[in-house]
Parts: structure tokens; C-alpha cells; sequence
């Protein structure tokens, strides 16, 4: 059984560890006592990549109002993102007996299927939620997913169709850690950047796109990206965990070269 395998509406939603982190990177506590509450506090961690929070934010949600469909949906998000692809198909099959035909929350099972290996059984989901009613950046982000799953190069129509519809910067770091995903960091760096163009006050786009500068190759670009996010905010513990890390390798890498230019004399 997985840190998720009990998740069910009796309790809203898995526990997940607790995070050391400074109340500045908390979202304010307030008494909360609606689905709103919840949600809100939900889209804050989710913005700063906290994906645990998020997910037991969503849960509480669901305690307060059981047919929040916004509420299912960042539940099996938060299970794909955090690598419980598993969990999250069967989340969404269950979201789905209570939302017959959600288009969202087929594109989620859809994400779901592709990160356990199955993307042609994807495609048959990601269609069904590309022809319900209406459109969504979320729907576009998987449909571009699954083509870059299948070294499609449709997938940057998908990712742009997605951006199109949301001029929200998460959207855009979304879809760059997608591509990261997939081992592709240098395309994840376009959407990252272009994340920053909208909201560069945003210290999970930042190391976002420190993430895709360091998987390029580009340490010292990386080494900024994350000296920026530790500035928005000095808590944050995973952009000071990667600066570290990026310091680590560009100290490895010198060491190298010196025995390599003494070998060579």
C-alpha cells in the first residue's frame, strides 16, 4: 500500500509529512469553514509547488462540500504530480461515477494512464475530454502530455492551445515541468521563462526554470534562477536545497578539469 492508500472522502484526504518551512511561505491562517476557504488555500500551495498541502487542502474542501468537481479534479492533479499515478486513476474513476463524463477529470485519468506506461488507453480519454463541452488549458496541457509521451511533434501545438487559454503562469510552469518529465528541459526553460514574463515575482516559476536551466546544463544560469527565488522568499526550502546542489556540481566539475589540465602536463 502507498502513503495514499487509504484516500476516501471519510477523511478528506491522505496526511501527508509536515513541511518545516516559515509561516511567510504559509498560506495566512484564518478560520476556514467553506469549500472557498479550502480552495484558496489549495491554489496557494499548489503556486508554490507544495503539492502534499495542496492535496489535503482539496480533501478538506471535499469534506465541506462533497460535489465540488474543482475539488476531485486537484486531488488526482496533486496524486500525478506527486508520483502517484496510481492512486490518482483511481481517484478519478471514482470522481467520474460521481461526475459522469467530466471532461476534466477524464483528461486527469488520461494523465494518469500516460504516467503508468499506457498511452494509447490515454489517447482514448484525452479525446473524450478534448470533445466535451467547452475547452480548458488543463485538457490542452494533457493532450500536449501525451504527444510529447510519444515524441510527437504535436505537442507544442497542444502545450500553445493550452497557454492560449489560461494567461496564468502556472499554467506555462506547469507544462515546463511536463517536459521536464519527459527529459526534455530545454523546452520546459521556453515555458518557464515565459512564466516569469507574467508574474516574476512568482518563486516557484523561478525554480522552475532553475530546475530546466541546471538539467540543460546551464549551472550558472541556474545558480541565479534560484538565488532569485530564495530572494521572494528566503524560506523557500527546495530552491536553497537546489542552489546547493548546483554548487556541489560546479565545484565537482572544476576539481575535474584541474586533474584533467595536470594529466594533460
Amino acid at each position: 500500500m502507498t502513503r495514499f492508500g487509504k484516500l476516501e472522502l471519510s477523511d478528506g484526504s491522505p496526511q501527508p509529512r509536515k513541511r518545516e518551512q516559515q509561516d511567510d511561505d504559509k498560506p495566512q491562517k484564518r478560520y476556514k469553514t467553506s469549500v472557498e476557504d479550502w480552495m484558496l488555500e489549495a491554489d496557494t500551495h499548489r503556486r508554490l509547488g507544495h503539492y502534499e498541502e495542496a492535496l489535503r487542502s482539496y480533501g478538506r474542501a471535499l469534506e465541506a462540500e462533497r460535489s465540488h468537481v474543482a475539488a476531485w479534479l486537484g486531488q488526482a492533479q496533486m496524486l500525478i504530480l506527486l508520483d502517484e499515478a496510481r492512486q490518482a486513476e483511481m481517484w478519478t474513476i471514482t470522481g467520474l461515477k460521481v461526475f459522469p463524463g467530466n471532461a476534466e477529470l477524464l483528461a486527469a485519468r488520461a494523465q494518469a494512464i500516460c504516467r503508468l506506461g499506457n498511452t494509447r488507453e490515454a489517447i482514448q480519454y484525452s479525446d473524450a475530454a478534448i470533445q466535451g463541452d467547452g475547452a480548458s488549458a488543463y485538457r490542452w496541457m494533457v493532450r500536449g502530455e501525451l504527444m510529447a509521451a510519444s515524441r510527437s511533434n504535436n505537442a507544442d501545438h497542444c502545450f500553445s492551445s493550452a497557454e492560449q487559454l489560461a494567461p496564468d503562469w502556472l499554467v506555462r510552469t506547469e507544462i515546463a515541468n511536463v517536459l521536464r518529465y519527459y527529459h526534455n528541459p530545454l523546452k520546459g526553460l521556453t515555458h518557464a521563462a515565459a512564466a516569469i514574463e507574467i508574474e516574476n515575482n512568482a518563486p516557484f516559476a523561478w525554480l522552475v526554470k532553475g530546475i530546466c536551466q541546471f538539467e540543460a546544463g546551464f549551472n550558472s544560469n541556474a545558480k541565479e534562477s534560484f538565488q532569485q527565488a530564495i530572494n521572494l522568499s528566503p524560506s523557500f526550502i527546495e530552491a536553497r536545497e537546489w542552489l546547493t546542489k548546483t554548487e556541489n556540481d560546479v565545484r565537482i566539475f572544476k576539481r575535474i578539469l584541474r586533474w584533467f589540465w595536470r594529466e594533460k602536463k
